[in-house]
């Protein structure tokens, strides 16, 4: 079905990031001119919600390479059995062994900002979705858009971040982690550790499709800003995750089992609240889409 198509509806989700695709049935292949407009709309939007698919995991890992080469996640523990491509994002426990990361975006992140080459794009389905007692969603996530958090800058700290590098750091979001009391997943191997050293990105980055700028440091990785004391790049860094996590540039999802959620990584940020205990059960799948050297 071609976006073209009446019974395709685009419905923003706020006045900045995020929409919401109705009329799309991702269980049954599309034509060029459909995956074409999902690409058009994603990077508009920077997350696209399709609400009700029916999506066994070969069929997510289809529709997840409509957007490019899918990384295999280095927590191969937790992966979707016969799916290397999906990552278990979960909270259940399945014969005294965790099957997903249970701590998974827990500080506001773009996802593995701590690679050279980070994901560009990441694909959410909801299997089970835990829920309080009248029934409410529990567990939702929130979007940021940092095009629109940078834009909003004055034209005077844009052009002193243009010429920054910040450190995003595996080690120092899993400490970080530790010391807030969230982590809550499997200790890295050694070869683990190995394949995740510190690196360097632009503080702001530029959108390689459409050419808009965004902020680039996250409270989740982000460890310091390069060439400055620590005392200064530290402030510096607060003040921009408190400048990012602003109403005016947020979108909240409640989850529904069926949603698929698609977001563009170099123009958002997000967070996973954790609001839900252990017995009730949330489970998801993640693909993740590998990007090239921002800059």
């Amino acid at each position: 079905m071609a976006i073209a198509d009446p019974a395709v509806e685009i419905r923003p989700l706020s006045p900045v990031v995020g929409a919401e695709l109705k009329g799309y049935d991702l269980s049954v292949p599309l034509d060029e001119r459909a995956v074409q407009a999902l690409r058009d709309a994603l990077h508009r939007h920077a997350v696209l919600l399709l609400r009700g698919q029916q999506l066994p995991p070969a069929r997510q890992v289809e529709i997840s390479r409509l957007f490019g080469d899918l990384r295999t996640s280095f927590y191969n523990q937790y992966a979707v059995p016969g799916q290397p491509e999906l990552t278990v994002v979960s909270n259940i426990v399945e014969n005294g062994r965790a099957v997903g990361i249970v701590d998974a975006g827990s500080l506001w992140h773009t996802d593995a900002s701590y690679l050279d080459t980070p994901d560009m794009y990441t694909q959410l389905y909801a299997v089970e979705i835990p829920r309080d007692d009248q029934g409410a969603p529990l567990g939702d996530t929130l979007f940021v858009s940092t095009a629109a958090a940078y834009e909003a800058l004055p034209s005077d700290m844009q052009q002193r971040l243009l010429s920054l590098r910040a450190v995003h750091s595996f080690q120092h979001h899993l400490a970080k982690k530790d010391a807030k009391g969230q982590l809550k997943r499997a200790p890295l191997t050694a070869e683990q550790k190995a394949r995740t050293p510190d690196v360097s990105h632009p503080v702001v980055r530029t959108h390689p499709v459409t050419g808009r700028k965004s902020l680039f440091v996250t409270e989740g990785h982000t460890a310091r800003i390069e060439g400055l004391p620590a005392d200064e790049s530290q402030a510096l860094l607060d003040f921009l995750w408190e400048h990012v996590k602003q109403p005016r540039f947020m979108y909240r999802h409640k989850w529904a089992e069926g949603d698929l959620l698609v977001w563009d990584n170099c123009s958002t940020q997000h967070l996973a609240t954790m609001d839900y205990a252990p017995h009730q059960r949330r489970r998801l799948y993640r693909a993740g889409v590998a990007g090239g050297v921002p800059f």
